[in-house]
């Protein structure tokens, strides 16, 4: 009887002792999943701050000191992952940049440009269709290595695998890419305006382009209304992007 009463009392101890332990880890995780929470916004926060002046690279430090094992391990991933793909949007737009394409449809330059047979616009054309398909490509370039390199990350499973379902899960469906897939439906309205100011005789009056025909016109405007539309719904996707980007994690 006395045997079983001192085992009783030992195997009581060590009960006590697993659950004080384990109460103790469920703490110290939560502490670790607030610490990394608090960094995780407020390095999203610099990064969206930095990525909106797309004329310079981004340079965003990954680290902090406040993290650490798998928690740093992660927090490091995932901004680098964040950084590598705002730098590639930030880079096809530079390219936009340097052909002036925010200046495509100004009409005096248009009246300009028709004078030399519009080598500008062309270039503007060109620039922007070789610039969208290599941002298209390496878009998806940088989801297909994250989500090889998270399969490999040495850190928990319960937190690796969150991420690799929705590394997975934006490879089918990109908010990003539903991006450029508009802005490459304005390059091709472009297209068609190029070939209409080439095709037909038109002048300039004030800020506008007044073609002979009426039908020529019509068709010219709702090319135009096009893209307006198509601006539109870009404006509305990047807002649509920064919301995502700001409950990335």
């Amino acid at each position: 009887m006395r045997r079983f009463v001192i085992f009783l009392i030992v195997l009581i101890a060590i009960v006590a002792s697993i659950m004080g332990y384990q109460h103790y880890s469920l703490k110290k995780n939560e502490a670790e999943r607030q610490t990394f929470d608090l960094v995780m916004s407020e390095k999203m926060e610099q990064l969206y701050e930095q990525a909106q002046d797309w004329s310079k690279p981004i340079e965003l430090n990954v680290h902090d000191e406040r993290l650490h094992g798998d928690y740093k391990v992660l927090s490091e991933f995932v901004l680098n992952y964040w950084v590598k793909n705002a730098e590639t949007r930030n880079q096809y737009l530079r390219e936009l940049k340097t052909v002036k394409w925010d200046q495509f449809l100004n009409v005096n330059r248009l009246d300009k440009d028709s004078k030399q047979a519009y080598k500008e616009t062309e270039l503007m054309l060109q620039t922007a269709h070789q610039a969208s398909e290599k941002y298209l490509k390496q878009n998806e370039l940088n989801k297909n290595e994250a989500l090889a390199q998270v399969k490999k990350l040495d850190i928990d499973r319960e937190l690796r695998k969150p991420l690799e379902e929705k590394l997975e899960k934006n490879l089918k469906h990109d908010q990003e890419s539903s991006l450029i897939m508009l802005e490459i439906q304005v390059f091709n309205k472009a297209d068609e305006m190029l070939a209409m100011l080439k095709k037909y005789e038109w002048e300039r009056k004030g800020d506008q382009i007044l073609f002979k025909n009426d039908a020529q016109v019509k068709q010219f405007n709702v090319l135009y209304q096009d893209i307006l539309k198509l601006s539109a719904q870009i404006e509305q996707r990047k807002e649509g992007n920064a919301d995502a980007l700001e409950e990335a994690i």
